[in-house]
């Protein structure tokens, strides 16, 4: 028997990107409460919900996408709302060598990682380097919402290299993304709860470009994404009475 999960008080959501946080901002009717520049801050009525957006580069106008507005992202987040959970939620690559295939959703098993830091000193370094950050057991929740599970690893880089790749194996990653495992280590340092959900746009080890790949499937996987994480946090939220 797989034990239930505890509920949480205040949940929140971090995502990089506009186009994946719209289907979760309209399913909760979010409003946007606080502007910590360049992090936007929606929530519910009475807060117990927050979606934390990355926002946009003021220079090129783009999504801040990648590990450093992701750190910030965290530390907004925990230093400003002391949520009782961290959900890094958002699109991603996986392999059709670990069984991926596109639209489905994981949830993340064991650890998030790193693939591209690479510090070969002596002592801690290397370790350092991968970082192996814990996550909240996912069993019940990959079970009762028919979530796939693996372990995530994170990049700033949309492609990837051989000595990534050989990282990436040596690790058994089934996720190949961009935000999860800096998230994860600002919550390591707070004692933070933390997991991340990825829907898959592309197949990394496929035969398709991944830029290509990942434009065509976007709004699909956004969906899945949605549909997942609201069955999630329903599940997990603690109901407050109103």
């Amino acid at each position: 028997m797989i034990p239930k999960r505890k509920k949480y008080q205040c949940i929140a959501l971090l995502m990089a990107m506009e186009g994946e946080a719209k289907p979760l901002i309209a399913h909760y009717n979010l409003k946007k409460i606080a502007f910590h520049n360049p992090i936007e801050v929606y929530a519910n009525t009475d807060k117990s919900l927050l979606l934390l957006l990355n926002g946009k580069d003021k220079r090129h106008q783009v999504d801040n996408i990648g590990t450093q507005a992701a750190t910030l992202n965290a530390f907004v987040a925990i230093s400003q709302y002391q949520p009782d959970l961290i959900i890094n939620c958002g699109t991603a690559g996986g392999f059709s060598s670990k069984g991926a295939a596109i639209a489905d959703v994981y949830i993340a098993h064991k650890k998030v990682c790193f693939h591209d830091r690479r510090i070969d000193l002596p002592g801690g370094f290397p370790d350092y380097a991968l970082g192996n950050y814990p996550v909240i057991a996912s069993d019940y929740l990959a079970s009762k919402f028919k979530l796939k599970q693996g372990i995530i690893s994170s990049s700033d880089a949309l492609d990837y290299t051989p000595k990534d790749m050989l990282i990436m194996q040596a690790n058994d990653v089934s996720v190949k993304e961009m935000e999860a495992a800096a998230i994860a280590w600002v919550c390591q340092q707070y004692n933070q709860d933390f997991t991340a959900i990825k829907a898959i746009t592309d197949i990394v080890d496929g035969k398709h470009a991944t830029a290509t790949e990942f434009l065509e499937n976007f709004q699909l996987a956004s969906e899945a994404l949605k549909t997942k994480v609201v069955a999630i946090v329903d599940e997990l939220k603690m109901k407050n009475e109103v």
